[in-house]
């Protein structure tokens, strides 16, 4: 049998039920993938609780990594006993699936399978963040709302390493501790004279702040931006921020954010390349992340929920 987490309702993280499957054959087009490492995003947990609502019931996770197994009719260009990532195809906690072959991408061998689960849905983020939602120039000032955050971390070191002078928000002690030595300026997210701090910083504004955090920080983004800067909206920890259009608008600040896959379009495997090269080049600083059995799904997702990790988290099936 094959062990399966799934939800039948939206809720909490004891929504998460393991099961057990039978699996099939594969498809046309389509590989039986045996999962060696499963990704954790937060945006699975945004699917669990209904956020963005899916159908019921669901398998949660959108990223892993493994060994195929069978192929299906008309499959080529992969072979049984390669191993394969993908990234935004849902439904990965699972010991093994079927998934089409459009979703795979190849994993360099010096990678481990667990590194790989860590960093590329997020690495993938990241670059699109500097490639894709706004094209990241040498000199630039970068302000990362979240920089502690498993994607903020990695778009804040790669963006340091690509020539941008970057100022990074944290909110406990010791994250910003882990920041301090990668990036230009480390503050508290949390400081409530935050938007002063980055002013005195940069008095003539902030070229570009990608935002992790979302409504707590919202205003001191929105303070510290410069006339005709960009708010790359990425994510939203804190919930959605009130955003006063008609300020945006005059001061004639681009704002942009949406899906990440939009702006990887035809371009996945320099994206791809580009991640796995950052990472051997030590460009994105020690990956971090967390172990758990996929049996212990629920744990993760509530260790997200009460912020008790740093990096990433990884389920082995």
């Amino acid at each position: 049998m094959n062990t399966t987490i799934r939800f039948h309702q939206y809720g909490a993280p004891s929504v998460l039920q393991i099961e057990d499957d039978a699996i099939g054959t594969p498809g046309a087009g389509q590989v039986r993938l045996r999962h060696e490492a499963i990704g954790v995003n937060f945006i699975d947990t945004l699917f669990r609780q209904g956020t963005y609502p899916v159908p019921l019931p669901s398998v949660p996770g959108v990223e892993g990594v493994g060994i195929v197994e069978a192929l299906g009719p008309g499959v080529t260009g992969i072979e049984a006993g390669q191993r394969m990532a993908y990234y935004l195809a849902p439904g990965s906690y699972t010991q093994q699936r079927l998934i089409g072959v459009e979703h795979l991408v190849p994993v360099p061998d010096y990678l481990p399978a667990e590194v790989v689960a860590a960093v590329l849905t997020k690495g993938l983020t990241a670059w699109a963040g500097l490639n894709g939602y706004h094209q990241l120039q040498p000199g630039q000032t970068v302000l990362v709302q979240g920089a502690a955050s498993a994607v903020g971390n990695l778009l804040a070191r790669w963006a340091k390493a690509s020539g941008a002078v970057v100022i990074g928000t944290a909110g406990s002690p010791d994250k910003r501790a882990a920041l301090a030595p990668a990036i230009d300026h480390v503050l508290p997210s949390d400081a409530p004279d935050l938007a002063a701090q980055l002013k005195a910083l940069v008095p003539q504004g902030i070229d570009v702040v990608y935002e992790f955090v979302g409504k707590a920080t919202f205003a001191a983004t929105l303070a510290a931006v410069r006339d005709g800067g960009t708010i790359v909206a990425i994510g939203s920890a804190s919930g959605a921020p009130d955003i006063d259009q008609n300020e945006i608008t005059r001061r004639r600040i681009s704002m942009v954010g949406g899906p990440m896959a939009n702006y990887l379009q035809g371009r996945v495997g320099e994206a791809t390349a580009a991640v796995f090269d950052a990472y051997r080049r030590g460009l994105l600083g020690k990956v971090s992340f967390t172990r758990y059995a996929l049996v212990d799904a629920v744990q993760a997702h509530a260790d997200i929920a009460e912020r008790r990790k740093a990096g990433s988290l990884v389920l082995i099936p």
